[in-house]
């Protein structure tokens, strides 16, 4: 564990910080007295019977929306309300026993502008109110809230708890600024809102995403965060692009890997959990949406504009006790370059059942998507498969590798047979306009959590995730993706099951200190298929170029206890360990130990709230992956006498946050990681390809190398400000990703000291809404810039050249070929408008700016400028 002197000293200054800050702190509590006034009186409300019902309840930093829900099933009531008037995701205490339903929402409510009222037997309903409900009675029992630092998440912990006593930096993106910003991808969702987390912009035309930067570079082309639907773990993380932002209720982004010591290997960059709506009605009744929208997108390389098409509807069902939510949504684009089209369709459900005790949900999400992919319109004119005229030597009749020392070919032993296949095959994508991708995906999966008395509480976790590919291989290399056909006819499936099981025991009273102890167990099982031509596949017995399928099975079961500890709510101090046996880490041990170690100190002074944190942790991803296997589609391994070694990241971050009132809010934080291990794919020259009388066809293989070791160090900046009907949001990011160390057997481009392709140095983001009376309008704009990448057009232009060494294309001779991009910007906006109830109209504009090219290379063409208009319905 190799860690620089300087995230050493930044780890134990913020330890002294904290302990100063939580020796002179005030006393806050969990579940101590609040000393607000009584606002109300509510003795029509407690006179009805239903109010009177003695209830027990148990738990500790649970959301409010889950404790109303609980509390609900505990004295066989229906309780509704409308969620703008509460603050649902606000941590509570609940430690009651035999206590009037009555005296439990006035503890829960303290604050809100609500009122209960008794309808009929047994519902109550809170309405509405001047000022805040309450009882003459004792102070009730609830945290104190500052601004976002009780909010419950369930990234982060075994069973979700409150933000405040994270050490880590945790973002968490709401629905409600999801449909705010009414982006459909994953990138347009997140980019400028999550510091340190950039996505190249989804092209209609791609099946999986690109991550240009996750507090810097952990892989090659496949860098990427462990991402989760409703804590299920998905089989290839890059599979996730789009979103219907209608069923997602948020988005919680861990960046680091700090996350590995409770989620596992793969974790090395972070982890995002995608939580899906599971609200019931108001009043349980059934209630439907529809939602269409239609536009145009322009585009330079298109005669007209292009149709653009979305359209959805969901259905939801129950209360807050049980609750069920089916939804569907279908997307399409038209040719924005001559004979591209792209459909979608995403489907997903949920239901949930609450009791006193337990909450009980299921989740299920199907996605597929179509895509017609012709080659580049840039690159319109290139012609890079014919054949060079110089023959190449005589062939033998021995084409296999059976006969090869050490499982390789020898030079020349490729005869008339593979010459006819490469003939069919080598053509590149740019002189082949019939390529067709398609994606599968499934989730499906449920949880339980049991909480047993007010110290124990249990989950367990079950769930299968998996998706089959086509045609959508992506090389980090100098040549554009799929620059073989044999790679655009290659296949790939992957299935994975995952049970995961956790106990979490609470001890000590909040007043003065409290600890908690998780501990818990996983097992995961992945089945990858890959089918793809020997040519781009890893040595085996048989006809080398024969249609291959490749299976590999692997397995991953871990243990992991970890700790928290809290003194008078002002410090917190975390540590966990997770050990973990994974298949796929290599030959040398299949053991993985992944810690975590954090700190962190609040203290308030008047309306504001300061909080220091710092955090270390190590992260490891497996040689073998399904994202990367998924995505590289049976890329060949490494050369005769290498093995490949397992990407680690460890590092440390440490942060400042301020929380001003409830308005308010300012982050800062500052990483240094080190990342070993990295694998790229290296282009390298083949060995000679030839038959008699037959010419001799150019082609660069790529090759799976180590490229040793980088950093990654930088400064994250945060702010946002909410203010009645205004709503502002900004970031900024500043990451130097840089090559510290080569491996002895890496034969690529890079150098030490070198800049990390395709990492942006700065990103950007400004969001902002406003709302009045029955309108509202929001704007966002995000960029990146300064980063480095392929002059790809350059390099394909003279690699067309049939007088030109295909050497020259390989090794450090591709540096001269590295250009400097100065950066995109993205604009959109969206505008609404309620016309009568239920029934609103909304105007959207995305890239009003009309980037189509540049990002992130100048190959790339993406969907112009696009404005669309669209109505939601519902009932």
């Amino acid at each position: 564990m190799r860690i620089s002197p300087t995230p050493v000293r930044s780890f134990f200054l913020a330890i002294a910080i904290s302990a100063f800050c939580s020796v002179a702190a005030d006393a806050q509590t969990h579940c101590g007295s609040d000393s607000r006034a009584i606002a109300v009186n509510a003795a029509n409300a407690t006179l009805a019977p239903v109010m009177e019902r003695p209830v027990s309840l148990y738990g500790r930093g649970v959301s409010l929306r889950e404790a109303l829900d609980r509390l609900a099933a505990a004295a066989r009531v229906r309780l509704s309300y409308t969620a703008d008037q509460l603050q649902l995701s606000r941590s509570v205490c609940l430690e009651y026993k035999s206590v009037p339903v009555s005296r439990v929402l006035a503890d829960l409510l303290v604050g809100a502008k609500v009122q209960p009222v008794v309808v009929g037997g047994d519902q109550i309903v809170l309405t509405p109110a001047a000022t805040a409900f309450s009882l003459p009675a004792a102070p009730a029992p609830v945290f104190k809230q500052v601004g976002q630092l009780d909010r419950v998440v369930v990234t982060g912990s075994a069973t979700g708890g409150s933000q405040r006593s994270l050490a880590v930096a945790l973002d968490v993106v709401s629905g409600e600024q999801l449909a705010e910003r009414g982006a459909g991808s994953l990138s347009g969702s997140l980019d400028g809102v999550v510091p340190g987390l950039w996505l190249w912009e989804q092209s209609p035309l791609s099946l999986v995403a690109r991550y240009g930067s996750i507090r810097g570079a952990s892989s090659f082309g496949v860098s990427y965060p462990k991402v989760y639907v409703d804590g299920i773990e998905v089989a290839n993380s890059l599979l996730v692009t789009h979103l219907d932002t209608e069923s997602i209720a948020r988005i919680e982004v861990i960046r680091g890997p700090q996350g590995a010591a409770l989620y596992g290997a793969d974790a090395i960059s972070g982890v995002m959990n995608i939580v899906t709506r599971q609200d019931g009605t108001e009043g349980g009744a059934s209630t439907a949406q529809l939602n269409t929208k239609g536009g145009a997108s322009s585009s330079d390389y298109s005669v007209a504009s292009v149709l653009t098409q979305n359209h959805s509807a969901s259905l939801r069902y129950g209360t807050g006790l049980r609750s069920a939510r089916l939804g569907l949504n279908v997307a399409r684009i038209g040719a924005f370059i001559p004979d591209a089209s792209s459909q979608q369709i995403m489907a997903h459900g949920s239901a949930r059942l609450v009791s006193s005790r337990s909450i009980l949900t299921g989740t299920f999400r199907l996605f597929a998507q179509d895509a017609d992919t012709p080659s580049s319109p840039i690159l319109a004119g290139l012609d890079l498969w014919t054949p060079s005229p110089v023959p190449g030597p005589a062939p033998t009749r021995d084409y296999g590798e059976a006969s090869a020392p050490n499982g390789r070919a020898r030079r020349g032993e490729l005869g008339p047979p593979t010459m006819h296949r490469l003939d069919s095959l080598s053509r590149l994508v740019i002189s082949d306009s019939s390529d067709r991708q398609s994606v599968r995906q499934f989730t499906v999966g449920g949880n339980a959590m049991f909480t047993q008395n007010d110290r124990w509480t249990h989950s367990v976790t079950v769930g299968i995730d998996g998706y089959r590919l086509r045609s959508a291989a992506v090389l980090d290399g100098a040549f554009p993706s799929a620059i073989d056909s044999a790679l655009r006819t290659a296949t790939g499936n992957a299935t994975r099951a995952t049970l995961r099981g956790s106990t979490v025991g609470e001890f000590g009273g909040e007043e003065h200190a409290f600890a908690t102890l998780t501990l818990a167990a996983e097992h995961s099982v992945v089945r990858d298929e890959t089918n793809t031509h020997g040519l781009f596949a890893p040595a085996r017995s048989g006809p080398r170029y024969s249609r291959q399928s490749f299976v590999e099975n692997r397995s991953n079961t871990g243990v992991i206890a970890q700790a928290n500890a809290g003194f008078r709510s002002a410090l917190f101090m975390n540590g966990g360990l997770r050990v973990e046996r994974n298949s796929g880490l290599g030959d040398v041990s299949d053991i993985a130990v992944l810690p975590m170690l954090g700190v962190s100190a609040i203290r308030t002074f008047g309306i504001a709230t300061l909080k220091l944190r710092s955090a270390y942790g190590k992260g490891i991803r497996p040689v073998q992956t399904s994202s990367r296997a998924g995505t590289l589609l049976g890329l060949r391994g490494p050369s005769a006498g290498a093995t490949l070694s397992p990407e680690e990241q460890s590092g440390i971050e440490f942060g400042v946050d301020a929380f001003i009132g409830s308005h308010l809010t300012l982050h800062v934080t500052r990483f240094d990681q080190r990342a070993s291990g990295l694998i790229q794919p290296v282009s390298v020259y083949p060995l000679p390809i030839a038959a008699d009388s037959q010419p001799q066809y150019r082609r660069i293989s790529y090759e799976l190398q180590n490229v040793g070791e980088i950093t990654n160090r930088g400064w994250e900046f945060q702010g946002a400000l909410d203010a009645g009907p205004w709503s502002v949001g900004a970031t900024f990011s500043q990451v130097d990703s840089r090559v510290a160390k080569l491996a002895a057997r890496y034969s690529g481009d890079l150098r030490p000291a070198d800049r990390m392709l395709e990492v942006p140095s700065r990103t950007i983001g400004l969001n902002g809404s406003y709302r009045h009376g029955r309108w509202y309008t929001s704007g966002s704009v995000a960029r990146a810039s300064n980063w480095i990448n392929y002059d790809r057009v350059a390099l394909l232009s003279d690699f067309a050249n049939q007088n030109r060494d295909a050497r020259e294309f390989v090794g450090s001779e591709l540096r001269s070929y590295w250009k400097a991009y100065d950066g995109v910007t993205r604009l959109g906006g969206r505008f609404g408008f309620s016309v009568s109830r239920g029934v609103t109209f909304t105007v959207d504009g995305e890239n009003l700016l009309d980037e189509q090219t540049g990002e992130p290379d100048n190959v790339t063409v993406l969907p112009g400028r696009t404005l669309s208009a669209g109505l939601r319905v519902s009932f």
